[in-house]
């Protein structure tokens, strides 16, 4: 089972998306980035949130890493610590912007997960697309991360 994660930006860029649906892993999406739906295990939230909203402006601002070190900490603490709900057949998404409540379905094979990060940052590691991709190939997909297939 193949998970592509990438940027919306990149949707027209050959290889970076999969035939499938195309899903969010955003703490706070625009609307025309929700897509088919939102993937709560890998949406930074609660105190994370507000680590990555601290990285975020360290990272407009070019102040430094501190806040961006924390984040990325914090956000593969909590999935390495939830690895079995981002198996195939385990790891979930819920329609539009809800994130519970609803009838969640599967993430499938072909489907991509995506963030507003650029290519750029992802590939220097301030993403957390990136930080992710290592335990989904862990949890058991294959992971297509901004065009290149992920080593186990």
């Amino acid at each position: 089972m193949t998970l592509y994660l990438s940027n919306w930006s990149s949707y027209r860029t050959p290889g970076m998306h999969g035939p499938g649906r195309k899903l969010t892993i955003m703490a706070r999406p625009r609307a025309w980035e929700v897509g088919d739906g939102r993937v709560p295990n890998l949406i930074p939230s609660g105190p994370i949130a507000d680590l990555m909203a601290f990285a975020l402006a360290e990272r407009a601002a070019g102040s430094g890493t501190s806040a961006m070190e924390a984040y990325r900490a914090a956000y593969c603490d909590t999935l390495d610590r939830g690895l079995v709900a981002l198996r195939p057949r385990h790891l979930s998404a819920f329609p539009g912007g809800g994130m519970g409540g609803g009838l969640s379905f599967d993430v499938d094979d072909g489907d991509t997960l995506c963030c507003a990060c650029s290519v750029a940052e992802a590939r220097a590691g301030r993403c957390h697309r990136t930080w992710c991709s290592p335990f989904l190939v862990r949890a058991g997909w294959r992971v297509i991360l901004d065009g290149v297939e992920v080593m186990p």
